[in-house]
């Protein structure tokens, strides 16, 4: 990832091209106990997942090792237009225990739900995969890089098989680049037909050159039932 970067994304229902959302965010490398770090901070307004008319707040933290980044944590924090907090969704990454511990909290922030996951492989979640996914980008063609999981806003955890689309010009806010496109395919298990149904296609888009900067995502915006959304870049890296 670059040293610094910021930027402006919106977020696009899939199904009538209304506007849900926008945001602007940034990231930033730092060295932190001779580690190497990034902090991703996004601040948003719009529609998200079933709320209104809200502000988002999103930070996340990111470790690069051995060419990888590894997620730390990750705050959402949703807030109503007089920025009174709605929900609070929190991810801890514990390695040491291999285990992920994910809550949910109310406007009075007290825990509503509570999940763990284990940590079975690399494993990122929304607010992280974006970054995560330049390592894959840049290494499309090893079957090493083939792989990760995912856990979803609505507490799911899911084994992603990543495809290599090839390379196509993609038309955005900020005009025409020629891009990397990636399939991200879940195996869903047990699921129903008609919850497999519920699962569009999802892509993401990135430079075709280094640093790989992210530039599109289209698929639903949490989980499965929640708004088919396209996310797209609307400036250069600043």
């Amino acid at each position: 990832m670059a040293k610094q970067e910021s930027g402006e994304v919106i977020y696009i229902n899939k199904v009538d091209s209304s506007q849900r959302s926008k945001s602007i965010f940034s990231s930033e490398r730092i060295l932190e106990d001779n580690r190497v770090i990034y902090k991703y901070a996004a601040h948003g307004k719009g529609d998200y997942d079933e709320y209104k008319d809200i502000t988002f707040d999103i930070e996340a933290g990111m470790e690069e090792k051995d060419g990888l980044l590894y997620p730390i944590y990750s705050i959402n924090s949703v807030k109503n237009k007089d920025g009174r907090l709605i929900a609070k969704y929190e991810k801890n990454f514990d390695y040491p225990k291999q285990k992920i511990y994910y809550t949910i909290s109310n406007v009075e922030e007290k825990i509503v739900k509570n999940f763990i996951f284990p940590i079975k492989g690399l494993t990122v979640d929304g607010p992280t995969m974006i970054h995560f996914l330049k390592t894959f980008a840049a290494h499309r063609s090893e079957s090493a890089y083939g792989t990760f999981y995912l856990i979803s806003e609505k507490g799911q955890l899911y084994r992603i098989n990543i495809k290599d689309m090839g390379i196509e010009t993609l038309k955005l806010p900020m005009g025409k680049i020629t891009a990397i496109k990636l399939q991200l395919i879940p195996r869903l298990g047990l699921l129903t037909g008609i919850a497999k149904s519920l699962i569009p296609p999802t892509f993401v888009w990135y430079s075709e050159k280094v640093p790989y900067n992210w530039l599109q995502y289209e698929g639903l915006e949490t989980g499965v039932g929640s708004t088919h959304i396209i996310a797209s870049k609307t400036t250069l890296q600043k």
